[in-house]
């Protein structure tokens, strides 16, 4: 009978966070940029990768949502651009009705980085401060654990084992259930949490995110093209957050960097990779239609080209076909890479032009 009890209990426990869950915190939004003279993006990108793309992760999880006017609820973001150090920064402030003021913050070096690049890193703060924001709503508000802030015994057990039960969703890959745990032992102020406290705020600016970083370039290791480039790209940014983030600690900054140049070496040969399968496609298209050219005796058109490429093995697909002069130009995509070739059809003959 104790048991069932219990069991009843804990299920009443869990639908109440369910409920409590189900109904977000509407916030009203206050969006600023600090830049001084430092534009890596214009304004608008910067907003649409950091800001929509945090207010997209915040609202995803359904512990926000976004209203036009709120006086009681307030989501302050802030861009922040620190450019002798080619660093950007997204710090978002939740201010909630009875509650104290949360602050989160995600940081990434967009030194030596292009357009394309920057935008991404800015994507990555934006949706890291969201994730953190989120799990310490989560950790504090939505499930805050009152046996940690409520115990005051030196060496506390209980804190302990929220701390290794952390590590160990760390190493499962969990990391926002780890996030969560960690956020509740560095928040804690009890006697005997100083040391536990310290190390959970280290692991959320840190170990959470070296581990991660170390797992995406484990998961190179996959031989499906896009998504080890996207692993490597993710690994990048994450190193690129440790150096923004542990600027002041001069081992942490080499690793960063040595990791930064091995995921360079690994990015360039993958573009080698790439781009040789993307020309054995080139070629395999080159002689198919050299083949219809010689027996047509005319360059083919868009439909025809389109027809003879679906009959093939290589997986293409033709976006254009353009006369200039006696030359036709046939621009391709590849797409298992997603890379792109051009064939040029005249003088009878079909070649590779990149």
């Amino acid at each position: 009978m104790l048991v069932v009890f219990r069991y009843m209990f804990y299920l009443l426990l869990l639908l109440f966070a369910s409920s409590t869950q189900a109904k977000p915190f509407a916030v009203s939004t206050e969006i600023n940029i600090r830049s001084g003279d430092w534009y890596p993006l214009p304004e608008e990108d910067m907003k649409a990768a950091a800001v929509d793309t945090a207010l997209a992760e915040l609202t995803k999880g359904g512990l926000f949502s976004i209203v036009a006017e709120n006086e009681l609820n307030k989501l302050r973001l802030e861009i922040s651009l620190i450019g002798p150090a080619e660093t950007a920064k997204l710090t978002i402030q939740v201010n909630l009705k009875d509650q104290p003021t949360y602050v989160s913050t995600a940081s990434i070096s967009v030194h030596d980085m292009d357009f394309q690049d920057i935008y991404n890193a800015f994507e990555h703060i934006g949706q890291v401060a969201a994730q953190r924001l989120n799990d310490k709503t989560e950790a504090l508000i939505i499930m805050p654990s009152e046996e940690i802030k409520s115990s005051s015994a030196p060496n506390n057990k209980k804190l302990k084992a929220v701390y290794d039960k952390a590590q160990k969703l760390k190493r499962q890959y969990h990391y926002n259930k780890s996030r969560i745990l960690f956020e509740q032992v560095a928040a804690a102020t009890g006697e005997g949490s100083e040391r536990l406290s310290a190390l959970a705020k280290d692991e959320l600016i840190y170990g959470l995110t070296v581990f991660e970083a170390r797992q995406s370039m484990v998961a190179m290791g996959n031989g499906d093209p896009n998504a080890i480039s996207g692993s490597i790209r993710n690994a990048e940014n994450l190193y690129r957050q440790i150096l923004a983030e542990n600027s002041e600690n001069l081992i942490r900054t080499q690793e960063a960097q040595s990791a930064l140049d091995n995921l360079s070496v690994s990015r360039n040969a993958l573009k080698n990779v790439l781009r040789a399968q993307t020309l054995m496609a080139a070629s395999s298209v080159r002689m198919m239609m050299q083949q219809e050219y010689m027996m047509m005796g005319e360059c083919p058109d868009k439909k025809q080209t389109s027809r003879y490429a679906s009959n093939m093995h290589t997986d293409v697909t033709i976006k254009s076909v353009k006369k200039k002069g006696k030359e036709t130009l046939y621009a391709f995509t590849e797409n298992k890479t997603g890379n792109s070739f051009t064939l040029s059809c005249g003088d009878q003959r079909i070649t590779v032009i990149n």
